[in-house]
Parts: C-alpha cells; sequence; structure tokens
C-alpha cells in the first residue's frame, strides 16, 4: 500500500472469489454455471465499487498484492479439504492458522521489518519491543482496544467462524460470501464518514448481491 492504490489493492485481494474455482477446476472438481456466474458477477462487482471510473492500468507494484488472493484461496481450498476429513476440529484447524500467522507475523518482525523509506533492519534488537514498550502499549486503552479487536475479533474469532463455516460450506461459496466484504466496507464508510456512493459504487453493489 505504499506503492498502489487501497481501491486497486482491495480490487485485486478479493480475485480469490476467482482463485477458488480455478483450483476445482485444474484439480478435476466440475464446475457449476451458478459457481461461474456468481464468481463473474461478485469480480465485476468489486471492481465497479472498488474503482470507481479509475481504470488506468495494473503496475507491477500491484502486481505484488496478487499474493494475497492467489494465497487467500489456496488457505481456504485447503481448509475445506481439512474440515471434511476432521469436521469436530474446527477449533484446532483455526488454532494452527492462528499459530502461523504468528509466526510469519513475527519472521517479518524480526527479518524485514521496514525502518524508514528504502530501508530494511536487519538487526532483531532494534525492531523487537522492549517490556517497557509492551507495558506502555497495553496501559493506553485505545491501544489495548485495537489489540483486542483486530487480535480476537477480526482475526481469531473471524478465522475460527470461517474455519466453522468450511464445513458446510464449500470454499468456492466462502470466498462467494467474501466478495461482499467491499460492500459493508462501503455501507459503515457511509454511516461514520458520510461517504457518498458513486453511481459505480451503487452498480457494483448491485452486481455484488445478485
Amino acid at each position: 500500500l505504499r506503492t498502489t492504490a487501497a481501491s486497486t489493492s482491495a480490487f485485486i485481494c478479493s480475485m480469490a472469489v476467482v482463485t477458488v474455482p480455478m483450483l476445482d477446476y485444474i484439480f478435476g472438481r466440475p464446475l457449476l454455471r451458478r459457481q461461474i456466474v456468481g464468481a463473474a458477477l461478485a469480480a465485476f462487482g468489486v471492481y465497479a465499487l472498488e474503482m470507481g471510473q479509475d481504470i488506468s492500468s495494473f503496475t507491477s507494484d500491484d502486481m505484488a498484492s496478487l499474493v494475497q488472493p492467489i494465497m487467500f484461496g489456496l488457505g481456504f481450498w485447503r481448509m475445506e479439504a481439512a474440515m471434511e476429513k476432521f469436521p469436530t476440529e474446527a477449533a484446532r484447524l483455526a488454532s494452527g492458522q492462528l499459530f502461523m500467522v504468528f509466526l510469519v507475523s513475527l519472521s517479518y518482525l524480526v527479518c524485514w521489518s521496514p525502518a524508514g523509506d528504502d530501508l530494511m533492519i536487519q538487526d532483531a534488537c532494534n525492531v523487537i519491543p522492549t517490556m517497557g514498550d509492551i507495558a506502555a502499549w497495553l496501559s493506553d486503552p485505545s491501544i489495548l482496544g485495537m489489540l483486542i479487536w483486530t487480535g480476537l475479533i477480526t482475526t481469531a474469532f473471524t478465522i475460527y467462524m470461517e474455519t466453522l463455516a468450511l464445513k458446510t460450506l464449500s470454499a468456492a461459496e466462502t470466498t462467494l460470501i467474501f466478495s461482499t466484504e467491499p460492500l459493508f466496507g462501503a455501507a459503515f464508510a457511509a454511516v461514520v464518514a458520510n461517504e457518498c456512493l458513486s453511481e459505480g459504487g451503487y452498480i457494483g453493489s448491485a452486481l455484488i448481491i445478485g
């Protein structure tokens, strides 16, 4: 997001709705017509909602965002298979995912955390917070609230519910539901920040719901 527009990145990241059906097709699972139509409508809807009138070509920096839908879609696809094999182990599977998120985040913090423009820190001692830093953060109600919200609600609880949903929904259906995320974002922005949807936003919303 330092080098690409948020709207462009949001559109690219929503392409997990296309990744999962492609994986199904590659590995021999038949695609239903409604899955193809639904994925196409969702993709065009997110494009209209996020991009609006911006039809500029994607850059190489934008392409970095492609990692998210590919890995996100692959994760849903594999988790569907895991839930079929272990239908009563949603909590353990969610815990495993959270543990991997922790390990990857810690690795980034230690090895590749940015110190500033065009500078990457390699010294772990410079980026790992001290106990004093942690105590100061936890004593700040606003920071503590954000940690609880992002850590427990939007990460841990969400991953658990996603995993539980894959017990009865396919990965393709789940990512299709996830394509409504920009729609909820636009709705919250309208209520909280008094933002207004553009004409393209209304068209995109209709396509996503459709």
